[in-house]
């Protein structure tokens, strides 16, 4: 139609929604109609079957990466137990004895003075500390796993309870030998520190570290 404006304007008119339209989306939108327990269970058993596979990856990728952590702490705890450990051996003027503590465990005794009674090595222990300490302990309610502590406290038994935590996740206890000596050398003790925190499931993925150590303060084997 034409407007007021002149020629060529227009006028849109909205045509009214028939009735029987109207009616069928009202009573779209005011339906209460919810899911029957048949749809419920079907939505459920639906849900399920997506969620479990994607529960089961994240709970797989969770656990990698926790033996992950677990492993690189245990291998980078052992690195350094051994450079401790290998600073007191070099010290040392005497193995005084590799027994089997009273945990289970076992334990080297690495005497710190010379004769004279004074440590040469006053860095290392307490002040005229008379020797140093190293210990395996078995750890509750398993079979392959051991801690290793240091106690340079002579008053003090190396058990775990007061010494120096070193390292975890050690699948023996007999980590000392005995010293060799040969003729002309120094006495020396093998160590050998096998770590792994998992070894019932993955008993070929330990990662150990060996070593034999001189005691440099002591004196040449005849």
């Amino acid at each position: 139609m034409r407007g007021p404006g002149g020629e060529g304007s227009s006028v849109a008119v909205a045509l009214p929604m028939p009735i029987p339209m109207v009616r069928r989306i009202a009573g779209t939108l005011h339906g209460q109609r919810g899911l029957t327990l048949v749809e419920l269970l079907v939505v459920m058993t639906v849900l399920s079957l997506v969620l479990a596979p994607l529960t089961a990856a994240f709970a797989s990728s969770f656990k990698a990466e926790v033996d992950q952590t677990n492993r690189v702490d245990a291998q980078e705890n052992a690195r350094l137990a051994l450079n401790r450990l290998r600073k007191d051996i070099h010290c040392a003027h005497a193995v005084a004895g590799i027994t089997t503590n009273p945990g289970g465990g076992q334990t080297l005794v690495l005497t710190q003075t010379n004769t004279s009674g004074v440590a040469e090595c006053p860095g290392l222990v307490q002040t005229n500390a008379a020797s140093v300490q190293w210990c395996s302990v078995p750890v509750a309610g398993t079979s392959s796993r051991y801690t290793l502590y240091r106690e340079n406290d002579v008053t003090q038994a190396c058990d775990g309870s007061t010494s120096t935590f070193e390292v975890d996740y050690l699948t023996r206890s007999d980590l000392f030998s005995q010293p060799t000596c040969s003729s002309g050398h120094l006495p020396t003790v093998a160590v050998a520190l096998p770590v792994n925190p998992a070894p019932e499931p993955d008993p070929g993925n330990t990662y150990e570290l060996e070593d034999t150590i001189a005691l440099r303060n002591a004196d040449a084997c005849s």
